[in-house]
Parts: structure tokens; sequence; C-alpha cells
């Protein structure tokens, strides 16, 4: 077991505030921290229990395969469990970027097209699966933070819409009382297919059905490197050695040396979330009419959505890009929270944490293979649930070869940077920056 493993995961640390230091979503489902021993051999040795290894996972045992799942965490202990709980398809993968002018015209249809094939395949497999997630189609409102933000986002609108879709539609300033109780914003853009989930409960459904198909897990595992041998791979772990036909990754943003090659090419990013106290359904109601999630337009965004029973509200965001302490992260929030709601300035937290997103140099997730070893990882912030999801199965059928296509998303430039080893010294500083643009857009209105 990683050294601090349990305890870096905030198992039920409370502040001095008497808030718990873990996600609201685990009062139903915790993540599990005791699971198989280590093999001496298997097919295929997936590293990582998030939704990408899971998915990965799960196709390859029910066509035969022999899997093990290794994290050095308990089983889908990192940024799966941890997550908003938000569902989409293009509008979640390109948000950042002018898609078109970086992949040109065919390749961003292509990827705009697999992204809402992605959001599709979720929602079929929570059905077929009978998953019990609270997958809810409320759909997303997307707050302009200035004025000059909604002609941007008009902008995207028609991006997102280019191929005769209308699912992206504007909100003028007047109209969005409709979606969200607060002046903060300048209207926006509501996105009528998108969704949300539990994400602790989505993961319990995919780890069960992994387990009655035989998938072995391996929880609080350190993998420490691999190299070839033989046919395979030897991955060094610290429970032991094991050999395998193929190695997988799908660590986010959590991976680490065992792969340099992957760590100079993955940002993480910390994102942090706070829960109310039960509000009443009436409040909560009344804050967000809909029930749908908001988000705004900033460059540090921030987010709320109401829990799936309709009585608390989750808020979250970039808390702070310095090394402060979780508590120091929860107090920004609520002056954060009350500054979208100001009548919940005194309201209680009940819970607060937060977990490591993966970006990408350019914000597009990769799918790939290097030096023989299978890759799916870069949420970027916006389509971690649907995207790594797809990715993982995706992953699974070039292991199998039974892809009779090429994903959009592999053989993308997976890019790096000459002063960049895994650790993202520049985060404080280009967060102050992006800040600091943020406030004065807001003070000018550009």
């Amino acid at each position: 077991m990683p050294d601090g493993a349990i305890d870096a995961m905030g198992f039920g640390a409370v502040t001095a505030g008497g808030v718990v230091e873990e996600p609201w979503w685990w009062r139903d489902h915790r993540p599990m921290a005791a699971g198989d021993d280590l093999p001496g051999r298997t097919d295929v040795l997936i590293i990582g229990s998030g939704y990408a290894g899971m998915n990965c996972a799960l196709e390859l045992a029910r066509a035969g395969t022999d899997v093990t799942v290794v994290d050095a965490w308990a089983i889908g202990g990192g940024a799966s469990s941890r997550a908003a709980g938000f569902l989409s398809g293009r509008t979640g993968v390109s948000k950042q970027i002018n898609l078109v002018k970086m992949v040109g015209a065919e390749r961003a249809d292509a990827i705009l097209a697999e992204a809402d094939e992605a959001y599709e395949s979720l929602k079929d497999f929570v059905a077929r699966e009978e998953i019990e997630c609270d997958l809810e189609f409320k759909g997303r409102f997307v707050g302009a933070h200035t004025p000059a933000a909604y002609k941007r986002i008009g902008k995207k609108t028609a991006e997102y819409n280019r191929d005769g879709q209308d699912n992206q539609v504007m909100i003028p300033r007047d109209g969005q009382g409709a979606y969200v109780a607060s002046d903060l914003y300048h209207g926006g853009m509501f996105m009528r297919t998108a969704a949300s989930i539990n994400p602790a409960k989505y993961h319990a459904g995919l780890t069960a059905r992994c387990r009655a198909a035989g998938v072995r897990m391996v929880p609080m595992t350190r993998v420490l490197g691999w190299g070839p041998e033989g046919d395979g791979f030897r991955v060094r772990t610290t429970a032991g050695d094991v050999c395998a036909g193929q190695v997988a990754q799908g660590t986010g943003g959590y991976t680490d040396g065992a792969s340099p090659w992957h760590a100079r090419r993955v940002i993480p990013i910390s994102s942090t979330v706070i829960a109310t106290e039960d509000l009443g359904q009436e409040t909560v109601r009344r804050l967000l009419p809909q029930g749908c999630p908001v988000i705004d337009t900033k460059r540090v965004l921030d987010f709320a959505r109401p829990t799936p029973d309709g009585r608390s509200i989750l808020y979250g965001g970039r808390a702070s890009f310095l090394p402060v302490s979780l508590e120091k992260k929860l107090s920004i929030l609520r002056r954060k929270l009350a500054g979208t709601f100001p009548e919940l300035a005194d309201v209680k937290l009940t819970h607060g944490w937060d977990g490591q997103m993966a970006f990408s140099f350019d914000f597009l997730p990769k799918l790939g293979v290097h030096e023989g070893a299978h890759y799916a990882m870069a949420c970027n912030g916006g389509s971690g649930i649907v995207m790594m999801s797809w990715l993982g199965k995706r992953m699974a059928w070039n292991i199998l070869g039974t892809s009779n296509r090429e994903s959009a998303f592999q053989g993308l430039t997976f890019k790096s940077h000459t002063f960049y080893a895994g650790k993202p010294w520049f985060l404080p500083i280009v967060g102050t920056y992006y800040r600091a643009r943020d406030w004065i857009e807001v003070k000018t209105g550009t």
C-alpha cells in the first residue's frame, strides 16, 4: 500500500467547521479499498480504475480476456467518484479552443460527431445495464460572465450547431431567470441535451459489472514502471511484478513518474466542490428553476448544480492554483457561492473535496499507443465521464482488434513542452493571469 494512500483520499476527516472532507457522493457508495491479490500473469493489465480503465476492462472481460485492474488508490477513488457529474457530447470537448482552426473542418466534424456518439453510448449503456445512477436529462445553462462573453458564446453556439443541429440555444439576460436566480450573468447558452449523473453510483454500477465479468481488481497498489519482456510486458508494482500480454493506461490527472512520457503530456489540475446543508426542495428549485447545472464562461470557471434529491446545492471550481489546504479552498468556494447566491452567504456546508483532472496542452482528449502500451486520458475538465467512458471502450476495441474504424481522437498529437516534466510549476502563474483577465473583463464588461 502506498504511504498515506488512505489519508490522501480524505476518508471521513472533518474540518474545524464540521465539514466532512470527502465527496457528498460517497454517502451511498464508497470506493472499494479491498480487492484481489496481484496475479503473476494476466492477458491485459490496466493501470487506473477510473471510467477509462473500468470501461476498457469490462469490454475486454466480456470478450473472454483475462483482465487485471491496478490502482494506487481505492477502486474509483480518484476523479471518477469526485466529479461534478456533468454529461454532454460535443460541447464537452472543444469549449476552450477553436476546433476548426486547430484540426481543420473535416476532422472537427468527426470529433464533434464522435463526441455525440460517446454521449449516446453512455446513455444506452446505463439503460441497458439498468444502472441506478440518478441520470437526469435537464440540460445545462452556461452563463456569460460579461456582455462580451455573451457574444463570444454565441459564436461557439454556431460552431456546435454547424452541421444543422439546434441543441444549443442562446438565452438573453432577461430570460436567464428561468434557469438561475442570480444577477451574476449576462445571458448565456442553454444546452438542451446535456444531462447530470451521480458519478459514484455510475462507477459503482460499472465496478459491479466488471466484477461479474471476472475482472480482477487490485487497489492500493502503485505501478512503478514497465518494460517489454518476451511478447508482452513486465510491470513492476509495490505488490511485486506481473507479466502482461498488453498494458493499458487510464490514469488521467493521477499520472505519475511510472510513465514519464505521459507525465510530460498531462497537466493535473485540481477542482474543488462543496455541498450545502439541506436547503429544502423549494429553495433549491427557486435558485435553480430548471434543476439543471449552471456553469460560467470565465477562464477560471465556477459551477452549481442541485443534488439528485433536489435538497442541496453542489458548488465548485478551481478554488486555488496555489498549494493551499483543502480547508482554505472550501473557504474560497464559500465566498464564491455567496457571490452567486447572496442568500446562501451563511449556509452551512456538509461536505468538501477536491480531485485531479487531466488536461492536455491542446485541450483535446487523447487515445493512442506509446511503445506498445495503450492509453486513454485527458478529459480537460469538461468531458470526463462521457469521453473517458467512451475512450476506455475504444481502447479495448484497439486491443481486441474489433474496431471497424479509427477514432477521431486517435492520432492527435500528444504535445509536451520543453520545460515540463510532469510537475505543473507554471499553474500559479497562469492561474493568476487568468483570474486577473476574468476580473478585468467583469469590471469592464469586455
